[in-house]
């Protein structure tokens, strides 16, 4: 669908026919500056969704933004990089009620 593409061909303006162009010039190039070892664009996927867990963000809000159908695939998934003993623990509900 026109529009909904996150990356576009800055001289074209038209989505990228394949990711080999993104890869090989404008993400290496951002890891290189940002001083980070080369990872593949898919694992940003996986970052996003432990940081925003870790974050105390909802499971199932994840599971949503990442288009799994079953949140607990999410839960399961992640749950190994998500901290259980982060300072904040359990301060949510203490802000909303406290």
């Amino acid at each position: 669908m026109e529009g909904n593409e996150i990356f576009r061909n800055p001289r074209t303006g038209k989505r990228w026919t394949g990711d080999m162009v993104i890869r090989q010039r404008m993400w290496k190039r951002v890891l290189l500056r940002a001083g980070v070892r080369y990872r593949y664009p898919y694992q940003m996927r996986h970052t996003y969704a432990s940081m925003m867990l870790q974050a105390g963000e909802s499971v199932m809000s994840v599971a949503q933004q990442m288009g799994h159908t079953d949140w607990t695939f999410t839960a399961r998934t992640y749950s190994r990089w998500v901290s259980i003993d982060a300072l904040e623990a359990g301060s949510l509900a203490a802000q909303k009620w406290g």
